[in-house]
């Protein structure tokens, strides 16, 4: 009896010692990856737009996008068209490029058409479909930062009517993300970039 309780003994250390060494290996493994890391990184991952983040399997993005009513062009475009006021058209389009050096998800929208050119209203509110993940993206790129980080990254103040970081152009966030963001209410460009390498 006694023998058994040994065995039973050993082979729990057994189990608990191989528990231990895959739970390290796992963590290296995640460090190396850059999967763990500030808490910028994690939300950069999560941030949605229009429904899909950095962290979306590839196979789930057209499912996601046509639910919000946006057509497939080609593997990598969606686009949608609503119609808005005095002839025009707001045009919405989401890019996702994904190959062996990167990963990006980049959102644009638009005004066309028209036959009365009438001047917008100035400092008109952004539209709501796109307030939520314009200032997602601001609050975890430009607050909670010295004020160096903020005008290194070109952080405009928060307004109703205009939301934007970086001059427009992609700004390097950390080793391996990047984004770009500009919100009004005529037009936006909201993208965050994963680099692999």
């Amino acid at each position: 009896m006694s023998n058994m309780k040994w065995q039973n003994s050993w082979q729990g250390c057994v189990v608990r010692g191989f528990i231990v060494l895959w739970i390290a290996a796992v963590s290296c493994s995640a460090a190396s990856q850059g999967w763990t890391g500030s808490p910028e990184k994690r939300v950069l991952e999560t941030i949605e737009i229009e429904g899909i983040s950095i962290n979306t399997p590839l196979e789930m993005i057209a499912e996601i996008l046509q639910a919000r009513d946006y057509t497939k062009v080609n593997e990598s475009l969606y686009t949608k068209q609503k119609y808005a006021d005095k002839g025009r058209s707001t045009i919405s389009r989401v890019e996702v490029d994904d190959n062996p050096v990167f990963r990006q998800i980049a959102y644009y929208r638009g005004m066309s058409g028209g036959r009365n050119k009438s001047p917008t209203v100035r400092d008109a509110p952004i539209p709501d479909s796109d307030v939520d993940m314009a200032q997602h993206l601001y609050h975890s790129v430009c607050m909670n930062i010295s004020e160096e980080l903020q005008n290194e990254r070109a952080c405009d103040p928060l307004t109703s009517a205009n939301i934007r970081f970086g001059r427009g152009q992609w700004i390097q966030i950390d080793d391996h993300f990047s984004a770009i963001l500009t919100a009004s209410d005529t037009h936006a460009t909201v993208g965050i970039r994963f680099s692999r390498n």
